[in-house]
């Protein structure tokens, strides 16, 4: 589709580029032309169309779409709107113009990973955190707490712009609770493997979750290389996070920062710091 201008209830996309493409969906950076000759930059989230006639797909896409227009952060990806694309549904977002962190880690694409320095590297973690402890209480339409967990945080879907702001992408299996969500809870393991906490390998999601896969994060872009995956059972799991805080600390050097992180990754979901206490912990070791 790129290089194509596409259509829709009195707007034209032009396609110009591919900046994404996953499982379901493929996303574009496309040019909106409007009415009176206004024009935007945005990216075009258009669902496969392999996958655009799977019921809980769609539901999800749209749920999506929903819960990002009902969240307001500076570091959670804006949405302009849902719309129908060619028969497709699509998703148009704010454009966010940098790079992920796994590009940063690797910027020649070679699996030649590096360490990011640990100023850039809290205060990226710091604003994920903040996004996070935002965006699970935020309240929800229905009167209650939004409760968003994103369920898939790792480098790819944290975005860095040349002005330095971070900004969290790919709610596509994302959780919240408010009543015109569309998808149900399924007994399924949402996430990426090498992040999942181990409780979510039990079909047990909570906001901990997210957490977790933060300190994953905050290890691999301290320490330059791949934390991998862990096991669900409580002693092999305490043993690949022993290995992990060895490895942190002979790059870091610092006792306070390998504790702190080694508590994000504890096998037990309430013994780790939610994403507030994660955020405040950032930006206090900045300072």
């Amino acid at each position: 589709m790129k290089g194509l201008a596409v259509k829709s209830t009195g707007s034209v996309f032009h396609l110009k580029k591919t900046i994404g493409r996953g499982g379901f969906g493929t996303v574009y950076l496309a040019e909106l032309m409007g009415e009176g000759g206004f024009s935007k930059s945005v990216a075009l989230k258009i669902l496969n169309p392999d996958v655009e006639e799977v019921s809980e797909i769609g539901c999800r896409f749209r749920d999506e779409a929903r819960v990002l227009g009902l969240v307001r952060h500076r570091s959670i990806v804006h949405v302009e709107g849902l719309l129908r694309v060619q028969g497709r549904w699509a998703l148009v977002m704010e454009y966010v113009e940098g790079r992920d962190v796994k590009q940063l880690m690797d910027p020649q694409q070679t699996g030649n990973m590096v360490a990011i320095p640990v100023g850039p590297a809290l205060e990226i973690a710091g604003e994920v955190a903040e996004a996070l402890a935002v965006a699970y209480v935020f309240p929800s339409p229905d009167g209650g707490m939004l409760n968003l967990l994103h369920r898939d945080i790792k480098p790819s879907n944290i975005q860095v712009t040349a002005v330095g702001e971070v900004k969290v992408l790919d709610f596509g299996i994302a959780r919240a609770d408010f009543d015109a969500r569309e998808a149900e809870t399924r007994m399924f393991a949402f996430g990426s493997g090498g992040y999942m906490a181990p409780e979510r390998h039990r079909m047990v999601d909570c906001h901990a979750g997210d957490v977790y896969s933060l300190g994953v994060v905050l290890w691999e872009i301290l320490v330059g290389g791949r934390f991998g995956r862990t096991s669900p059972l409580e002693v092999p799991h305490n043993s690949k996070v022993l290995w992990a805080m060895d490895k942190l600390y002979a790059q870091v050097r610092d006792e306070q920062l390998v504790r702190f992180v080694g508590q994000m990754l504890s096998f037990e979901p309430t013994t780790r710091p939610d994403a507030r206490e994660v955020e405040s912990w950032c930006w206090e070791t900045l300072r």
